[in-house]
């Protein structure tokens, strides 16, 4: 089935919006590897990588379906942040964003009766809601640390032990 005109512009630009989340999560590991928080640039390092393997996801999507992907510019991301917590919350201001930009596509979707993508753009809202759910968990640990050097650490700690999502259960929802 050939991919909807509308949609296809829609699914390319989301290639882009992934690629750029890619590029502001590497801009945020670099300011942390700037710092003592060796965990959180990990986090961050791991979460870029996440993004590419989203734009990956919507770019072979739009190849099955027999449609031309069209590459954009990616914008030069934000890369100073005053701590953890003005970076995390800027995390949580993107998966956001573009929780918005997927709904908007499923709507899309909808409006042109495309099931097959609205089954991929569900799979993605899922992973949104985790996402989400795992930057605001972080977030608000970070607040309730506040300033304490030894808590700081132990945060950093376990978020350098967090691990990097393989693809494989992109993959599967494919």
């Amino acid at each position: 089935m050939t991919l909807n005109s509308k949609l296809a512009k829609l699914l390319n630009e989301q290639i882009n919006n992934e690629m750029s989340s890619s590029y502001i999560y590497l801009a945020m590991a670099a300011w942390f590897e700037q710092t003592p928080y060796t965990g959180f640039a990990t986090w961050m390092f791991n979460q870029s990588r996440e993004e590419t393997m989203h734009a990956l996801k919507f770019y072979q999507y739009v190849v099955d379906r027999d449609a031309a992907v069209v590459l954009q510019p990616i914008a030069k991301p934000k890369a100073d942040f005053k701590n953890p917590i003005d970076v995390f919350e800027h995390s949580l201001k993107q998966e956001q964003k573009v929780t918005q930009q997927i709904n908007d596509l499923f709507e899309v979707a909808e409006q042109v009766k495309d099931h097959a993508s609205k089954n991929l753009l569900l799979w993605f809202l899922n992973e949104q809601m985790e996402e989400e759910k795992s930057v605001r968990d972080m977030l608000d640990r970070l607040k309730l640390a506040g300033n304490d050097p030894a808590s700081l650490l132990v945060l950093d700690r376990e978020a350098g032990q967090r691990k990097a999502a393989t693809g494989g259960e992109a993959d599967a929802a494919a």
